[in-house]
């Protein structure tokens, strides 16, 4: 038997084999890593804020560097304790959502740029789908669309100032999509040439819908961003589109 056992060893040695594992030797420079880039929520309530935590190590030789941890929505805001990482070290990456006027299946990112030399950008993705499409917003969400801080940033702010085809994709693409075919929120492809239809659209535009409470008014009078001048202009650019085949 150990005749057998020393033959075995031999053979390893000869093929250049090992019989104790290999420790993983650090990447040379700084190397960014994540304990997942990926992160469901599920099933959620409206008018919530939602919170997760990511683990960020540098598992390189060398200093590592974050320059950026942040989302281009309002509504999800990135919270990093610390951007300068010895190797080894580690920091958590804390995100928070609000996931008021949002329905069914969402994702939001957050882009982490750091100095590491083959991931110099990588963006984390959390997912949700949040419950009762278009029919469990409160009036206190539907306010605080067109007033809160957070959402005003992707809702309101982008719009200051413009008319037509610009206004209508920085306040409406968001939920009706970019071509006005639908999203979450109904298509607005219609015959404008109807002055009912046309009439239609411009009121609930302006004032609000009675039916759907994610859809509050953009007008001044109603509590809104934006001058009758510039609802008729987005209903004017409507009304050039058709629908795709």
């Amino acid at each position: 038997m150990k005749r057998f056992t020393a033959l075995v060893f031999a053979m390893l040695l000869a093929c250049g084999c090992s019989t104790q594992p290999e420790s993983q030797t650090p990447a040379i420079g700084p190397r960014i890593a994540f304990d997942q880039e990926e992160f469901d929520f599920g099933p959620v309530a409206e008018g919530i804020e939602l919170k997760h935590v990511f683990k960020i190590t540098n598992t390189g030789t060398e200093t590592l560097q974050i320059t950026k941890a942040a989302s281009t929505c309002g509504c999800t805001i990135a919270k990093l304790p610390k951007s300068t990482l010895n190797p080894g070290a580690s920091t958590r990456l804390t995100v928070e959502l609000d996931t008021s006027m949002k329905q069914g299946e969402v994702t939001k990112t957050v882009d982490v740029d750091s100095d590491d030399p083959d991931r110099p950008k990588v963006i984390l993705a959390m997912h949700m789908d949040v419950e009762n499409r278009h029919k469990s917003l409160s009036e206190h969400s539907k306010a605080k669309f067109l007033t809160d801080e957070k959402c005003i940033n992707c809702h309101v702010a982008q719009g200051v100032g413009l008319f037509g085809e610009e206004l209508y994709k920085a306040d409406c693409g968001m939920c009706h999509g970019e071509d006005a075919q639908g999203k979450v929120g109904p298509s607005l492809i219609r015959d404008y040439k109807d002055p009912a239809v046309r009439n239609y659209v411009l009121e609930v535009t302006a004032h609000g819908s009675k039916r759907h409470a994610s859809m509050p008014g953009f007008l001044e009078d109603s509590g809104g961003p934006l001058a009758k001048v510039q609802i008729d202009s987005i209903i004017e650019y409507l009304a050039t589109l058709k629908e795709k085949k």
